[in-house]
């Protein structure tokens, strides 16, 4: 009559432990997840940043070359040149 009752007892402290212990790994997980989930907006508003920031100075660049261009086209093709300064306009 012991044994089947020691047996009983045996079997569900072990259920319990496993129980705990999935317990506790699955708290563990979940902590994990959330802190993966926290460095990954981190990483991705630094790289739309980055993103940003490239497309600015990809424009600017365009921008810088594309007058550069237009001015030694305008100076070598059409054989025009830089106005001259001078205090007085005339109408």
């Amino acid at each position: 009559m012991l044994a089947p009752l020691k047996q009983k007892i045996i079997i569900n402290a072990l259920l319990i432990t496993a129980l705990v212990s999935i317990s506790i790994l699955s708290i563990h997980w979940h902590n994990q997840m959330y802190l993966l989930h926290e460095q990954e907006k981190i990483v991705k508003s630094n790289h739309e940043r980055i993103n940003a920031l490239n497309r600015q100075l990809m424009m600017e660049s365009s921008e810088l070359q594309s007058g550069v261009t237009v001015y030694q086209k305008s100076k070598e093709e059409l054989l025009m040149f830089s106005p001259i300064e001078s205090d007085e306009v005339s109408i």
